[in-house]
């Protein structure tokens, strides 16, 4: 562990604000702290110099919710239906996602976080689907089942092939990039969860397991899965 009292450190990327603030869902830390780890906030202005020596003393990552990725970096021009963009956060977020795939610690990706790390091993994104989430502006999910594939890490750490997950997203993974592989399904076939096979832990997830952290053991059990994988 890197924490000098051998306490794990997760690093978490903040959501930010249309004034350019930035903030942590306290879910995040909820299920972050609920583990033992210590939360290491990596701010949208930390400097890019200095993510290297932040990214070495990190024991695992979780790329977080948000705003959308500017479709620019996955080969696309906007459509109409693409939401906000912060380009601070993708610069960051990209940079970030190159530094820590290249060390062997745990990854997880939730939401944008799972589009984030498909974009960056050269995947695409489908801007705009229907029926995901109530509006742009609502904290209320919509609820739907997803089958799971049964030989996934995903199925081990949640016991079975099928699950009941949130959903508040409108944009979802398209084309897969090379390395990774889906791990779930969405009814209409939208791809809820993605791997990359292996003994590493390097799990994306399309739903958020932190706001139904206190709703199901599934979700903590991700969390958990992910504090386990830690050296």
């Amino acid at each position: 562990m890197n924490n000098t009292y051998g306490i794990p450190r997760i690093g978490l990327l903040p959501y930010s604000r249309e004034d350019g603030s930035q903030y942590f869902p306290q879910g995040y830390i909820d299920a972050i702290e609920m583990t033992g780890a210590e939360v290491v906030p990596v701010m949208h202005d930390t400097p890019l110099d200095t993510l290297y020596p932040l990214v070495i003393s990190l024991d695992a990552m979780i790329f977080s919710g948000g705003c959308d990725i500017a479709p620019v970096h996955y080969g696309q021009v906007r459509a109409p239906g693409c939401g906000r963009i912060d380009p601070r956060r993708d610069q960051i977020e990209l940079a970030l996602a190159d530094l820590v795939l290249g060390r062997n610690i745990p990854v997880l990706g939730i939401c944008r976080g799972i589009q984030l790390l498909n974009v960056a091993l050269g995947g695409t994104l489908k801007q705009d689907i229907p029926g995901h989430r109530v509006s742009e502006s609502s904290d209320d999910p919509v609820w739907h089942e997803v089958r799971i594939d049964p030989a996934s890490r995903l199925a081990q750490i949640a016991g079975t092939d099928h699950a009941r997950v949130n959903s508040y997203h409108h944009q979802a993974v398209d084309r897969l990039a090379d390395g990774l592989v889906a791990t779930a399904w969405a009814e209409d076939g939208t791809i809820e969860a993605m791997e990359m096979p292996g003994e590493r832990f390097f799990v994306g997830l399309q739903w958020h397991p932190e706001k139904s952290l206190h709703e199901d053991d599934f979700s903590k059990a991700i969390f958990k899965a992910l504090r386990a994988a830690m050296r």
